[in-house]
C-alpha cells in the first residue's frame, strides 16, 4: 500500500491515531477499553484499530498525570497481554505531545523482549514512518490476510533492536582492531596516512 507521508506526518503530530490507521493505513475500527491497575493507579487502555485479531491500544495517562515510566509500562503490557496477546501499545502524555510505541516480541524458551519506539510531535519521524509503511494493508491484500501475516508485519516493523545491536558490536571489533592496528605503527607514518585503509573499514 502507497503511504501518502505527509499526511501520515500530519496524523502523527496531532496524535490523531484513528485517522492515521483507518485512513492511512488500512486497518479496521475497534471497540475495546482496558483498564489495568498497577501501583495502586488506574490506567484506561482505548482500543484504535485491530487487524485479524492484533489490537492497537492508546494508554493516555490518568487525571494528566505523566507518562508511565518503562517498568510500569512493562507491567501494564503484561496486563494487557492476558486479553490481548498480540498488540501494540501506544502511550501518550497529557499534553499529546510525546509517543511512546510499545511492542513486545515472544519466542519460546526466551524471556521477552520489549521494543519501544519514543516520538515527539516537534520530530519529523521518519524512523516511524518506515515502520508504519511495513502495516499498512491495502485492500487488495484483505481476502487472504491471516493474523499470522499481520503479526509478521509488525513484527519486521518494531523487531529493530537485533539490527542495531549487531551494527554497534560490528563497530567496536573494527573500532578495536583499529587501536591494536595504530598502536604498532610509528608516527611518522601515521602522518603520512598510512591508515587510510583501516579507516575505509571503519567507514563501510
Amino acid at each position: 500500500m502507497q503511504l501518502n507521508v505527509n499526511q501520515t506526518r500530519h496524523y502523527l503530530r496531532e496524535a490523531d491515531f484513528n485517522a492515521l490507521f483507518i485512513d492511512g493505513l488500512g486497518w479496521d475500527r475497534h471497540q475495546q477499553s482496558l483498564t489495568v491497575s498497577v501501583d495502586e493507579t488506574a490506567y484506561v487502555l482505548t482500543a484504535i484499530v485491530e487487524k485479524r485479531g492484533m489490537v492497537f491500544f492508546e494508554c493516555a495517562p490518568p487525571d494528566k498525570a505523566q507518562m508511565p515510566d518503562y517498568a510500569t509500562r512493562r507491567k501494564i503490557q503484561r496486563i494487557v497481554a492476558e486479553t490481548a496477546h498480540e498488540h501494540v501499545i501506544i502511550y501518550t502524555d497529557a499534553a499529546k505531545t510525546t509517543q511512546v510505541w510499545q511492542w513486545v516480541k515472544r519466542e519460546p524458551g526466551k524471556p521477552d523482549a520489549c521494543r519501544e519506539h519514543r516520538y515527539h510531535h516537534q520530530q519529523p519521524g521518519d524512523a516511524l514512518l518506515q515502520k508504519l509503511k511495513t502495516i499498512a494493508f491495502s485492500l487488495e491484500e484483505e481476502e487472504a490476510l491471516t493474523l499470522p501475516d499481520v503479526t509478521g508485519r509488525v513484527r519486521a516493523a518494531f523487531n529493530v533492536e537485533r539490527v542495531t545491536k549487531r551494527f554497534y558490536e560490528r563497530f567496536k571489533k573494527e573500532h578495536d582492531a583499529f587501536l591494536t592496528f595504530l598502536k604498532g605503527i610509528p608516527e611518522v607514518a601515521l602522518q603520512r596516512g598510512y591508515v587510510s585503509v583501516m579507516l575505509n573499514r571503519l567507514m563501510f
